[in-house]
């Protein structure tokens, strides 16, 4: 069902192709019967774009989530920050294998962003969620962010791993800090 909401355009446009077809052929042969068998697979098109549209996949709850917690460390609000994260969030410097740090840390880092490392300026360069079980999905995003502290546009690059809680909330539950300018961050930067 995931491949299915997230990609509606694969069978959206083959069912389209078969509707052409069968369109041509009635109206090359004169047959009214080819021309309404078009409609089926018109209405085919149809269904498939709405269920698309109405169906939200966890991809796009990740997204969704992780461009809720930019927003609110660009604003400085650190409470919303911090509700974007499980209570047994992590977070790992440069890649998942590497030791994580606990929700404390993150907590933490995410006061900081009050004062010390306030953000002056942010541009998601990229994001892109993919699905990966019917609660859970992995966000990649890259970013350019001007801090208080920093020395101009810092490039930093980012991988969230989102769940479905048992409360029915998406949140945060693993941060991975790939790369901050072309090197591999630590924990002294938070």
């Amino acid at each position: 069902m995931n491949y299915f909401a997230e990609h509606p355009w694969t069978i959206a446009i083959s069912l389209a192709a078969v509707a052409a077809l069968l369109l041509l052929v009635g109206l090359r042969l004169g047959s009214i019967k080819w021309l309404l068998s078009s409609i089926a697979p018109l209405m085919g098109v149809a269904l498939t774009i709405a269920i698309a549209w109405f169906s939200v996949t966890p991809a796009e709850h990740a997204a969704i989530v992780i461009e809720n917690l930019v927003a609110a460390a660009v604003a400085g609000n650190p409470a919303a920050a911090k509700a974007s994260f499980s209570r047994d969030a992590t977070i790992h410097m440069s890649t998942p294998e590497q030791p994580g740090e606990g929700r404390l840390r993150i907590d933490t880092a995410f006061d900081s962003f009050a004062n010390r490392h306030r953000i002056e300026s942010n541009e998601i360069t990229s994001l892109q969620a993919t699905t990966t079980s019917e609660d859970s999905a992995i966000v990649e995003m890259s970013c350019r962010t001007r801090t208080a502290s920093s020395y101009g546009t810092v490039p930093t690059r980012w991988t969230f791993e989102v769940a479905l809680q048992k409360d029915g909330t998406w949140r945060i539950v693993r941060i991975v800090w790939r790369t901050v300018g072309n090197q591999k961050p630590s924990l002294s930067l938070l």
